[in-house]
């Protein structure tokens, strides 16, 4: 496939670019595409690859492609990132400029321009212009078929328009399954992919595959989410059941430890605005992925609340990697770290590298103490945080007998929810030194 714009040539013929199962769809224009599926199957790189190579239309000179999603906040870390990762995979820098205030990505060489607008935002949504594409990510997310056909109204005016929706099944409810993919309204494509068919992430890390299949017999109904791609069913005997997400993580200006030159301490101090984080929760892996959690505690009534955000969730990091990792996501090392007790060493790492890192208390009893701890709270998850929310629409109680008990059972993809209940542990004993720990 080639795009000629500005009568430059730019050449997509080399298939290698993409995933095998998504070439057909790169000449498909049905008005409404859905890619759906299991976690990791590639079909969000796809959709940002598709809109990458329809920006350089000639046809499309000076148009826009909607990017959406329901909460704006969330926007940046997903397929703005995506967007300007597939521009840096197939070194496109010079035929881009991207903003990220306001975000924008625009084509140089044809005009298109790239919106980003959150569904928390509805008259923005009513005050753009020119719109011919539109990319809803985690279209799960939007609320009602009404809201779907408010969005394709935007495109009018043009011979050719699509809506492209990427989403994973999560519950066989959910109204894009009663009302679209069993009523099969006209003009609506669907491909259904899994984990499998992203060869390119497979041949990075073939573990990935690994930790989906490790989920069929102990969280099947996860697994037939996230490994199979297939909706969700009801899940009986959640731990969890009163909690909030898409919910924006507070903000604060917060006192940098290095100075706009990098002068560490020695420069002038300076304020940025940023996450006010009260603590962090760690959960150590490898083969599991390393689960790290922000949180922040605030007053409300009848009862506090606690705002949890995922950070990191990533397997095969030893302590050198972890270390550098919290580098680049910008872990404060002023704020206390509890971690997971099993693994001392790890701590210990942390501990050098200047973190305020505690473990977590253990014992008889101490899962359900800590499932208690966070239950006191009004429990709030932050925008962008899907892992969290992966796990805990899946975290059950255990069945005895076919009675439902408190405890929860065992062997369950609980990395993240395990980082959510050291963490909170700082609010029964606010202050901890790092000296309290010793190898």
């Amino acid at each position: 496939m080639q795009a000629a714009a500005n009568k430059i040539e730019v050449d997509f013929s080399d298939e290698s670019f993409f995933n095998r199962a998504y070439i057909p769809l790169l000449d498909d224009y049905s008005e409404f595409l859905h890619l759906y599926g299991s976690a990791g199957s590639g079909k969000s790189r796809f959709a940002c690859q598709k809109e990458i190579i329809e920006s350089f239309e000639p046809v499309r000179q000076g148009r826009k492609t909607l990017c959406v999603r329901q909460f704006f906040n969330t926007l940046a870390h997903s397929v703005y990132a995506e967007l300007k990762t597939v521009i840096a995979e197939w070194s496109f820098e010079d035929y881009f400029d991207v903003l990220k205030s306001p975000l924008q990505i625009t084509n140089k060489l044809t005009g298109v321009t790239f919106v980003f607008v959150g569904l928390d935002d509805v008259e923005k949504v009513k005050s753009i212009s020119g719109v011919d594409r539109i990319l809803i990510e985690e279209a799960t997310e939007v609320t009602s078929r009404k809201v779907l056909d408010q969005l394709r109204l935007r495109l009018r005016g043009f011979e050719r328009v699509q809506v492209t929706l990427c989403y994973n099944p999560v519950d066989e409810f959910h109204w894009l399954n009663t009302e679209i993919h069993q009523q099969k309204p006209a003009g609506h494509k669907f491909l259904h992919s899994t984990y499998n068919d992203n060869e390119q992430l497979l041949a990075i890390d073939p573990s990935y595959a690994k930790f989906i299949e490790s989920t069929k017999d102990t969280n099947p109904n996860y697994y037939r989410v996230y490994g199979l791609g297939l909706w969700g069913q009801v899940v009986e005997g959640l731990v969890y059941t009163d909690y909030r997400t898409g919910v924006e993580f507070p903000q604060a200006q917060i006192k940098q430890t290095v100075n706009k030159q990098g002068l560490a301490y020695g420069g002038v101090p300076y304020y940025e605005q940023g996450d006010d984080i009260h603590f962090y929760g760690l959960d150590f892996g490898f083969s599991d992925p390393t689960a790290l959690v922000a949180g922040h505690v605030r007053d409300a009534s009848p009862k506090k609340e606690l705002i949890v955000k995922e950070l990191l969730y990533q397997p095969g990091l030893d302590a050198p990697a972890m270390v550098e990792k919290f580098k680049q996501i910008g872990v404060r090392k002023d704020v206390q770290i509890i971690a997971d007790s099993a693994r001392p060493e790890m701590i210990e790492s942390l501990r050098k590298a200047g973190y305020r890192i505690a473990p977590s208390e253990k014992g008889a009893g101490s899962v359900l103490t800590g499932i208690n701890r966070v239950r006191k709270y009004s429990l709030l998850i932050a925008a962008g945080s899907k892992n969290i929310i992966r796990e805990i629409s899946n975290y059950q109680k255990n069945q005895i007998q076919g009675i439902w008990v408190e405890e929860p059972a065992k062997n369950q993809i609980e990395h993240l929810l395990d980082a959510m209940r050291y963490g909170i542990q700082t609010q029964d004993r606010i202050e901890f030194s790092t000296s309290s720990f010793h190898m």
